[in-house]
């Protein structure tokens, strides 16, 4: 889209790696400012019909995922919008390898998500406050981020309008602002009615969750595959398609980023894979925005005689303190008459974000779960056979999916130096460069401390007395490195070089032009969803770019 025949003779003003919402809502803001932008884009355009993109069902119930050969694996999962590259789990002690569900194509994870923009609270940027001795043990937590809330305050609002996002106040939020953005959002369907007023009779305070949502006519808020109407208001949708058509803005697709080639202060060239085929990019300010677990990828393979470690990493902090939110699932079983009719993402509540001192998260809609045949899709040789009693099993889902209201309590994470990302082996990092599909991209590490443990359990302890009449079931996966939600913290900001990446304009430190854009910059993850807050710190940077470009 707007690309020039040789895009690698072009000296771009901003040369943007990912398309999700960090990315897709930089470039748009320095689009829409006159610069010019180039998206590059690792997998597919969903936005273009001509990539057949598989839309309004996963691909789980399209196949049978781990059955398919290795190139019908990855196309099925590019046409998804879904990530191919797999990751080796080095945290057990029998290392794992596992493709993670996260975004792959125009609008990143966006394209799948669930649509959530919520803040964070201001104490979040205060986080070893939070805490006690107990839980911070050999955790890198800082005392503060490097920016604060009222720094972020003016760019939340502007995201909150850029992505259309409803919902209903907070009544727990000091901050009477942070709802003067929001669209009136359509009224409660029934089943979320009736638990929003059990959860007020036990002296709780629910309210309308915050979605980037149109809502329209049989709305599922879906989550987990791309939407097949106008509902989802996502970075491609928003962001990166206005860019290209209505300002200028080029697009890349099918463009794998490899390294980065650096001189002791600048990017210098974008080493990049296209299709089939090397190209090398220029541009004046780079800014990586491929996801806390690809982003720090690129840069440790960016090695070269000024960076011998990686671009950025002479202090060894590239990859560190991965981060990613502790989610358990809490089935709750209204006594309704009948079935729990139009269930939507709707209800959230902050009852327990600070809770007797303790710092745990929020609480919110998980939304209708998916069919049967999604869940046999994932099952691997040992399981297969479970897919003969699809015929007794498939109906009783379908009956139970519909009776019960399923809340997800999201806990804040804590960052610690040895969970992190690091570059896949040689060998195998030269088989995914040239496109290997067994081959990792890169390597996980990440422990479940003990005190994480801890608080999992007090924080479900708390959630199952509240929801008591409700009949809460719980369903724990927090331990579980594969269900990788909201990963973060891989190139924390911070104003010490020595224990961060970037300054605090996400700029990383010691080089002129290279900045990130993603959740690798936070220094904490919060208990909420981190898309509101990618985007508002990254139309933060980009005011900031639009400056220093001039």
């Amino acid at each position: 889209m707007n690309l020039p025949d040789r895009p690698d003779e072009v000296l771009w003003d901003v040369l943007v790696v990912g398309t999700g919402m960090g990315g897709g809502t930089l470039g748009y803001a320095l689009a829409r400012a006159g610069k010019r932008v180039l998206f590059v884009e690792r997998g597919q355009s969903y936005l273009d019909p001509v990539g057949e993109p598989l839309r309004g069902i996963t691909p789980e119930e399209v196949a049978n995922l781990p059955g398919l050969p290795a190139d019908e694996h990855r196309r099925l999962l590019l046409r998804a919008g879904r990530a191919f590259d797999a990751l080796e789990d080095d945290s057990p002690e029998k290392p794992k390898r596992f493709v993670p569900e996260i975004g792959c194509g125009v609008g990143g994870s966006t394209a799948l998500y669930g649509m959530v923009l919520e803040r964070l609270f201001p104490a979040d940027f205060l986080p070893r406050a939070n805490y006690g001795a107990a839980d911070l043990e050999g955790s890198s937590v800082p005392e503060s981020w490097p920016i604060t809330y009222d720094d972020l305050r003016p760019w939340y609002a502007a995201a909150e309008r850029l992505f259309r996002a409803r919902g209903s106040a907070d009544p727990l939020r000091p901050d009477a602002e942070a709802s003067a953005s929001l669209i009136v959002p359509p009224p409660l369907t029934p089943g979320n009615a009736m638990v929003a007023d059990v959860l007020r009779g036990q002296g709780l305070h629910p309210y309308q969750l915050h979605l980037a949502c149109e809502h329209t006519s049989a709305c599922a808020t879906c989550q987990g595959f791309l939407c097949d109407r106008d509902c989802k208001n996502d970075a491609g949708r928003m962001c990166v398609l206005p860019a290209v058509r209505e300002h200028g803005a080029s697009l890349i697709t099918e463009c794998a980023v490899r390294s980065l080639e650096a001189s002791r202060t600048r990017v210098e060239r974008v080493v990049c894979q296209w299709r089939d085929q090397p190209l090398v990019l220029r541009a004046k300010q780079v800014v990586l925005a491929a996801g806390a677990l690809v982003t720090p990828t690129i840069l440790l393979h960016s090695r070269g005689p000024h960076w011998p470690h990686g671009v950025a990493n002479d202090h060894d902090q590239v990859g560190r303190n991965l981060m990613r939110h502790c989610i358990d699932l809490v089935v709750l079983r209204p006594k309704l008459a009948g079935p729990v009719a139009g269930q939507t993402k709707e209800l959230a509540l902050n009852d327990f974000y600070q809770r007797d001192g303790r710092k745990f998260g929020t609480v919110q809609s998980v939304g209708g779960l998916p069919p049967f045949l999604h869940y046999l899709g994932k099952l691997g040789p040992d399981l297969r056979w479970l897919r003969y009693l699809r015929p007794a099993l498939g109906p009783i889902w379908a009956y139970l999916r519909v009776r019960v209201v399923v809340l997800a309590s999201i806990m804040e994470d804590l960052p610690f130096a040895d969970n992190r990302v690091l570059p896949a082996d040689e060998a195998d990092a030269n088989r995914a460069a040239n496109g290997a599909a067994a081959a990792p991209l890169g390597r996980l590490v990440y422990h479940h401390r003990a005190s994480q443990q801890r608080r999992v359990k007090e924080y479900n302890a708390l959630l199952s007395a509240a929801f008591m009449p409700l009949r809460p079931i719980t369903l724990s996966v927090a331990h579980d490195n594969k269900t990788i939600a909201h990963v973060c913290g891989t190139c924390r900001a911070g104003d010490d070089p020595r224990t961060s990446v970037l300054d605090a304009n996400c700029r990383a430190h010691g080089l002129e032009n290279l900045y990130v854009a993603d959740a690798s910059f936070f220094p904490t993850s919060g208990g909420v969803n981190p898309s509101l807050t990618i985007a508002a710190n990254a139309l933060r940077v980009a005011e900031h770019l639009r400056d220093k470009l001039g």
